[in-house]
């Protein structure tokens, strides 16, 4: 497995246990806590993300919900790239290989 593909794993593995949290908001939760679904199998940083906010990055299966700095590029160069920065939480966009990994595990 390339560390491209290892680097989307670990992110859509994150965003998958953030699943089940979109039912809090649902029901009526103004903000819930969620994983930062960065790459770092070790990152325990909760975010506090809106209903809104959550359907954003939601709403492409190649984005992420990372905290500020929780980027792969110092890592892997061209897999990733930072599409929306909030001051509590930034949204990052797989490329290539990993955009296909984030896909496909959607």
């Amino acid at each position: 497995m390339s560390l491209e593909e290892r680097i989307a794993q670990n992110e859509a593995f994150c965003r998958d246990l953030n699943r089940s949290k979109e039912d809090w908001l649902r029901s009526g939760l103004q903000v819930a806590g969620f994983r930062c679904e960065c790459w770092r199998m070790d990152c325990g940083v909760r975010l506090r993300l809106s209903s809104r906010e959550w359907r954003e990055v939601r709403s492409r299966a190649e984005r992420f919900a990372v905290a500020p700095g929780h980027t792969a590029v110092d890592v892997e160069p061209g897999v990733e790239e930072v599409v929306k920065k909030y001051e509590h939480f930034w949204i990052v966009e797989k490329r290539g290989e990993a955009r296909d990994v984030a896909v496909k595990r959607e």
